[in-house]
């Protein structure tokens, strides 16, 4: 991305990559990502094609941004302060609380996009990379032999795999039965 994210970002900077977020948000609720243009982004965000490019390399990096926007609500550098046995279900109950908050337009989105096509696959990707470092900080695995970092790997994908089931698959199931599954799949 081309706008540096560590930096806060002016009120201009602010609305324009609101308007490209929430832009490409609307458009993958109608249409396959594949099928989005650059073109067709700037023409539904009322920006030319020369401001989308100050902010971004192409519809892959709007798309990482759309991911990173997503992250942001999940408060990472907050999950890092929880005590490391705490850390797995705090992060698990933010993200079910995302997915949940947002499933019209996640079903919206699948509707046009394939489980195991480009955009989930980027989505889910997005979601292990962050999961895997915060495991891997705030784990303290010390059961066995087992090295922190195939534990942190193990804990993110099963976070990911439980998501996946409820929200991604549709097979609804609440908070409290989810966090059985988790415990039961991580024991």
């Amino acid at each position: 991305m081309k706008y540096d994210l560590s930096k806060k970002p002016t009120r201009g900077a602010q609305r324009t990559l609101t308007a490209f977020f929430k832009t490409m948000l609307g458009l993958l609720s109608k249409k396959a990502f594949e099928t989005i243009s650059v073109n067709e982004i700037c023409q539904v965000s009322n920006f030319p094609r020369a401001t989308f490019y100050n902010y971004f390399d192409d519809k892959y990096d709007l798309v990482d941004y759309c991911w990173h926007v997503l992250a942001a609500e999940i408060e990472v550098d907050q999950i890092t302060k929880v005590e490391s046995d705490k850390a797995l279900i705090v992060y698990f109950d933010r993200l079910y609380e995302i997915f949940e908050k947002n499933q019209e337009l996640l079903n919206n989105i699948l509707k046009n996009n394939a489980f195991s096509g480009t955009l989930v696959t980027s989505f889910i990707n997005y979601l292990k990379n962050i999961m895997q470092k915060i495991f891997y900080e705030s784990l303290n695995y010390s059961k066995s032999e087992i090295p922190t970092q195939l534990m942190a790997d193990h804990c993110s994908e099963t976070v990911l795999l439980i998501l996946e089931w409820i929200f991604l698959k549709q097979k609804p199931t609440t908070k409290e039965q989810a966090h059985k599954y988790l415990e039961t799949l991580l024991d």
